[in-house]
């Protein structure tokens, strides 16, 4: 074989070595984001979020940011940790809703999706929903969650707060400055007594809220994985 013809064929033969590296690499990597897709992120009980859709999650929240903070890794990890809160949370209130056998109808449904059209001219909602590639299905079953998630936190949380007449006066008094605070220890039916009572409920759950989810939280096998969080958060 002449020199130049091995020399060549020498160079070739390493080339394809490094080729060879980099696709055994790369499909290495590929296979790892595979497999870490499909891995269970946060567990609680027998329900679980996989790292796929806590990413599908991250990708619609971090899509709204400037290009500024797009780039940022303080506010990217910071973002996605508040997001693993927040699935946790979820994830604990389904529990919840289940153990008390709680679910939103499609009336229900559909009365939340009428209210939320009402506020757009016709054609604008959907055009909004193509324009941010948002997919209608999608979206109607993010907003049931929601309205679940509500639901709960309203049946037992909400209802199971007792109210002195004392905080209800208190509360017309600073919501209805020129009415006579003493109709609000009366607690009537009357369409104000009841908006006034249903915000003095809200604001008292508000305050109850953290200490009743970390309750529950209690109550539950909640399990963060560790190793697929180092690895969704660069450390």
């Amino acid at each position: 074989m002449k020199p130049e013809l091995e020399k060549s064929l020498t160079g070739y033969g390493w080339l394809l070595g490094v080729l060879c590296i980099f696709w055994l690499t790369a499909a290495g990597c590929e296979d790892r984001r595979v497999q870490l897709a499909a891995a269970s992120l946060v567990r609680v009980n027998d329900r679980s979020i996989m790292v796929g859709e806590f990413n599908r999650r991250f990708d619609a929240v971090s899509a709204e940011l400037p290009v500024s903070e797009e780039t940022d890794s303080g506010i990217e990890k910071e973002m996605k940790l508040r997001l693993l809160h927040q699935l946790t949370e979820e994830l604990i209130l389904f529990e919840r809703a289940e153990e008390l056998s709680l679910a939103i109808s499609d009336r229900e449904l559909a009365t939340a999706i009428k209210a939320i059209r009402v506020d757009y001219p016709e054609g604008e909602f959907e055009k909004i929903l193509v324009e941010q590639a948002i997919v209608y299905g999608e979206w109607k079953e993010q907003l049931r969650m929601r309205l679940l998630k509500e639901k709960v936190v309203r049946e037992d949380l909400e209802m199971s707060l007792s109210l002195t007449p004392e905080e209800v006066s208190a509360s017309y008094e600073a919501n209805f400055p020129d009415r006579d605070a003493d109709k609000g220890r009366k607690l009537s039916d009357t369409d104000t007594d009841k908006k006034v009572i249903k915000l003095v409920r809200r604001q008292k759950a508000q305050d109850a809220y953290q200490t009743w989810l970390l309750d529950l939280k209690a109550r539950y096998d909640v399990e963060i994985n560790a190793t697929a969080w180092e690895e969704l958060i660069g450390s």
